[in-house]
C-alpha cells in the first residue's frame, strides 16, 4: 500500500489542480478539517477498483476457475457486460463489478478486463498494484497468450 499525505480544506480549496494532479498519478490524500478525517481524494480508476473488488469478496463462495483449476474459463462479453448495465438501471459501477469479478474469478484475463471496461492494460494493472489487487501475471495457456497477442494492437496510440 502506500503512503497517504493529510492536508486540511483550506490547502484542497487553495491548491486544487495540484492535489487534482498528484489523485490522477494514483496518491491518494486524505482531507481533515479541525484534525478530523472528513474525505480522501483519490483516481476515479482506484475508486472504481476498490469499490468493484470490495463487491466481489461481498458475494457468496462460488466455483471459478481461478480457485478451481479443471473449471473452464467462461470469457465475458461486452453484450453481457452492456446487459448487467441496463438491469442495474445504467449505473457505470456494474460495469466495474461484472468485469473484475470475471478477473477475479479467472474468466478472463487483465488485458480483457482493460478492454472491457476503456482501459489500457497498463493503467488496470498500476491500479491493481496500488490497491493490492490480486494479479494474474502472464498467460497460464497457448489460448490466453492468442487471446492477449489478438488485444495487443488495439493498445497502441492511434
Amino acid at each position: 500500500m502506500y503512503q497517504m499525505e493529510t492536508i486540511s480544506k483550506t490547502d484542497l480549496a487553495r491548491r486544487t489542480h495540484q492535489v487534482v494532479d498528484r489523485v490522477r498519478r494514483g496518491e491518494p490524500i486524505i482531507v481533515e478539517s479541525y484534525g478530523q478525517e472528513q474525505a480522501v481524494v483519490m483516481d476515479a480508476v482506484d475508486y472504481r477498483v476498490l469499490r468493484a473488488v470490495g463487491a466481489y469478496y461481498g458475494l457468496p463462495s462460488h466455483p471459478a476457475p481461478a480457485n478451481d483449476p479443471t473449471l473452464e474459463p467462461l470469457g465475458l462479453s461486452e453484450r453481457e457486460v452492456e446487459q448487467v448495465v441496463r438491469e442495474a438501471g445504467g449505473m457505470l459501477q456494474a460495469r466495474w463489478n461484472r468485469v473484475i469479478a470475471a478477473y477475479m474469478d479467472g474468466h478472463i484475463n487483465a488485458g480483457r478486463a482493460a478492454t472491457l471496461l476503456g482501459l489500457s492494460i497498463y493503467e488496470l494493472d498500476e491500479s491493481f498494484r496500488r490497491l493490492e489487487v490480486p494479479r494474474r501475471i502472464g498467460p497460464e495457456t497457448k489460448e490466453e497468450a492468442q487471446a492477449e497477442a489478438d488485444v495487443a494492437p488495439t493498445m497502441l496510440p492511434r
